[in-house]
């Protein structure tokens, strides 16, 4: 519910959210996002692309391990004339209103006592197949899915974060 209490770009909401606590049908899912990553690494000769395509293997499935599986929908957001046909302003502000929708979700989460994470990879190596298995019609799609559940083990320390003076500049 957190996240349709988010801001969007004029109201317009341009967000759906999947539940999936069926464990068959997110296995059935991870196993059509392993063979996407395959054979993206099948077909790649650059070995270090080979290696960070594997890498990311793990963190475009794990969503199938949670016991709670969101997958995350995004439509065209038109606006109000914003923007010329060949801008894309709309699109971007739809997706920045989703992005919004996601943040709020996993900040009740983590209110809640629940660990969450949101990975675009299964959207990145099997949109159309994932769309196809979800019954998904357009002018929805995917854009990725929020794992959700309690965490197993402590997370590990935070990665270091740039300072505030690196990513705000302050006027006046």
């Amino acid at each position: 519910e957190a996240a349709t209490l988010a801001p969007s770009a004029t109201n317009e909401q341009p967000w759906h959210f999947i539940v999936i606590r069926d464990r068959e049908l997110k296995e059935d899912m991870r196993d059509v996002v392993n063979a996407m990553v395959e054979t993206s690494i099948a077909a790649t000769e650059d070995e270090s692309r080979r290696q960070r395509l594997s890498g990311m293997q793990f963190y475009s499935t794990h969503f199938a391990d949670a016991p709670v599986a969101i997958a995350v929908l995004a439509c065209p957001w038109v606006g109000a004339g914003y923007g010329s046909p060949a801008d894309s302003t709309p699109r971007d502000l739809g997706l920045a209103s989703v992005a919004m929708a996601v943040a709020h979700l996993q900040l009740a989460a983590t209110a809640l006592g629940y660990s969450s994470c949101f990975a675009s990879g299964p959207a990145e190596f099997a949109r159309q197949e994932l769309e196809a298995v979800l019954s998904v019609e357009q002018p929805w799609f995917l854009i990725g899915m929020v794992s959700l559940g309690v965490a197993a083990k402590p997370p590990r320390e935070r990665p270091p974060r740039k300072s505030l003076e690196e990513v705000c500049t302050f006027i006046g």
